[in-house]
């Protein structure tokens, strides 16, 4: 027959077990833990140096670029870019051992959480994008879009956020430019070269962009939807030459437009005293490189 415990001894087993079982789930958090934190250490190498072979040769896609019909300004007007600018600017490995263009090829679908008052020291004297901190911090968040990208692209866009386009374009019911309620788009999206200012103006009316921060998110949104989201495209670099399918899709025809950002961009990276993060390197399919290299769902 078992010995019958007393209420002390009871007590002390009892106090012993939650020991033990608080000793138990403290060890399995930590473990849990753990696994977090070199999931994400994981993910932020991978990230940091993304390798993406491209199926083209590098030959081919300047060939493809110069047929997409790209264009640069001598200052004055745009003019047919000549084979010779392309291939200036389409060089990736050139590119990426600049330490200014290297940017042309941050991720730019992932926001660095940078406080709105550092956001607003780079929009000082930026027309109608000053003191947007707050909604350009917001959007990145929200659609986890880089900020200092986001704030650069608008920048570059706008003509420093005096463009009439930025400034706002009265658009009536009926779509007559001129009359009627004022909308904004501060990322040239639509503003097609025959008719920018129309273009622009009617698709912001389409998209209920009446204010300044209703443009801001919206264009977030559009940029993060219709191109970092898109296979490869989530850098300067490839927005504008999508070398997954060169020619096609791009958000520029100014075959500058992405080293005019990255040199931006690099500016406000210094002046807040930060580096960027996460980066993708494309390999054209005549360039010298181990398959092992690349990762696996980009392989040639």
């Amino acid at each position: 027959m078992a010995k019958k415990l007393t209420k002390k001894e009871a007590k002390q087993i009892e106090i012993r077990n939650k020991m033990i079982l608080v000793l138990i789930l403290c060890v399995i958090v930590f473990i849990i833990y753990l696994l977090i934190i070199q999931a994400i250490k994981s993910q932020e190498a991978k990230m940091r140096d993304y390798k993406v072979g491209v199926p083209f040769t590098y030959e081919s896609a300047l060939q493809k670029q110069q047929k997409a019909s790209p264009v640069v300004s001598n200052g004055v007007k745009w003019l047919p870019s000549k084979q010779r600018h392309i291939d200036q600017y389409l060089k990736p490995d050139q590119l990426y051992n600049d330490p200014v263009q290297k940017l042309q090829f941050l991720n730019l679908g992932m926001a660095q959480k940078i406080h709105p008052n550092d956001l607003n020291e780079l929009l000082k004297g930026k027309g109608i994008l000053e003191n947007q901190g707050v909604t350009f911090s917001k959007a990145s968040k929200i659609e986890d879009v880089n900020e200092i990208y986001l704030i650069e692209h608008a920048i570059l866009e706008t003509g420093k956020g005096k463009s009439q386009l930025a400034q706002g374009v009265k658009v009536s019911d009926d779509n007559k430019i001129g009359k009627g309620k004022k909308y904004y788009n501060f990322f040239g999206i639509a503003a097609y070269d025959h008719n920018p200012l129309k273009e622009g103006a009617l698709f912001a009316k389409e998209h209920g962009w009446d204010t300044p921060e209703k443009a801001i998110m919206g264009g977030a949104k559009f940029i993060k939807e219709e191109f970092l989201n898109k296979p490869y495209q989530d850098t300067l670099y490839g927005m504008r030459f999508n070398p997954m399918n060169p020619g096609k899709h791009q958000y520029a025809t100014d075959v500058m437009w992405a080293h005019h950002n990255a040199k931006m961009m690099a500016l406000d990276y210094k002046k807040l005293g930060l580096k960027g993060k996460y980066f993708t390197r494309y390999y054209y399919k005549n360039h010298t490189i181990n398959k092992k290299d690349l990762d696996e769902n980009h392989a040639n």
